[in-house]
């Protein structure tokens, strides 16, 4: 059975308190409840010792995480440099060849991230970013785990994060995303009473 490691990377402000984040990590453990998960929720604190073993254990970590001026929240940029460089050996080593000393190797990540941009500014050199796409903007987190040796798995994203109405559809696009690239099922679909009910109490706010 996989073994999936959860990550809940939001750090709630004033105009972002986390519902929606909060609420996709709750969606994740339900569309994946065939599996062996762990989880690690930032705000609540963390074992140093006990997230590196986490990630000895996992075989997929998935990080729900907004984003905020173009990077992770600061918790979650913290709990990234203290759990990945805590222990010299643990997720990398030296090697002849500058990121290829990764020791997670056989592992996979997947980012599934909330925007308050509108998808309409990514791709498009007319547009403020330049025609970079959502991992171009994610490119320093994409290089931080794949320098400890894992494998990225396709992004998903959600955008207008804070204006978003349409919530039961970000969730089963969610679900289909899940299902095909954890799952390898698929599956259109798997809005369960149990997701109506997630979606129903969910607010749209990153």
């Amino acid at each position: 059975m996989k073994k999936i490691l959860l990550i809940n990377g939001h750090e709630p402000f004033k105009k972002a308190q986390g519902k929606l984040n909060q609420n996709f990590f709750k969606h994740m453990e339900v569309v994946l409840k065939n599996f062996e998960i762990e989880k690690t929720v930032v705000t609540e604190g963390y074992c140093v010792e006990k997230e590196i073993e986490k990630f000895k254990w996992m075989d997929a970590v998935i990080v729900q995480t907004p984003i905020y001026w173009f990077s992770v929240p600061g918790l979650f940029k913290t709990y990234i440099d203290t759990v990945f460089f805590f222990l010299e050996g643990a997720f990398f080593e030296k090697a002849k060849k500058f990121g290829h000393g990764g020791l997670l190797t056989g592992k996979q990540y997947l980012f599934s991230t909330t925007w308050g941009a509108n998808e309409a500014v990514f791709n498009r050199k007319s547009s403020f970013l330049e025609g970079k796409s959502v991992d171009d903007v994610l490119f320093p987190l994409h290089k931080t785990f794949q320098y400890c040796g894992m494998d990225a798995l396709p992004s998903f994203s959600v955008f207008n994060a804070m204006r978003n109405q349409h919530i039961q559809n970000t969730l089963e696009d969610l679900s289909i995303h899940l299902n095909h690239h954890i799952n390898q099922s698929k599956e259109k679909s798997t809005f369960t009473k149990e997701l109506a009910q997630i979606a129903k109490g969910m607010l749209p706010y990153h």
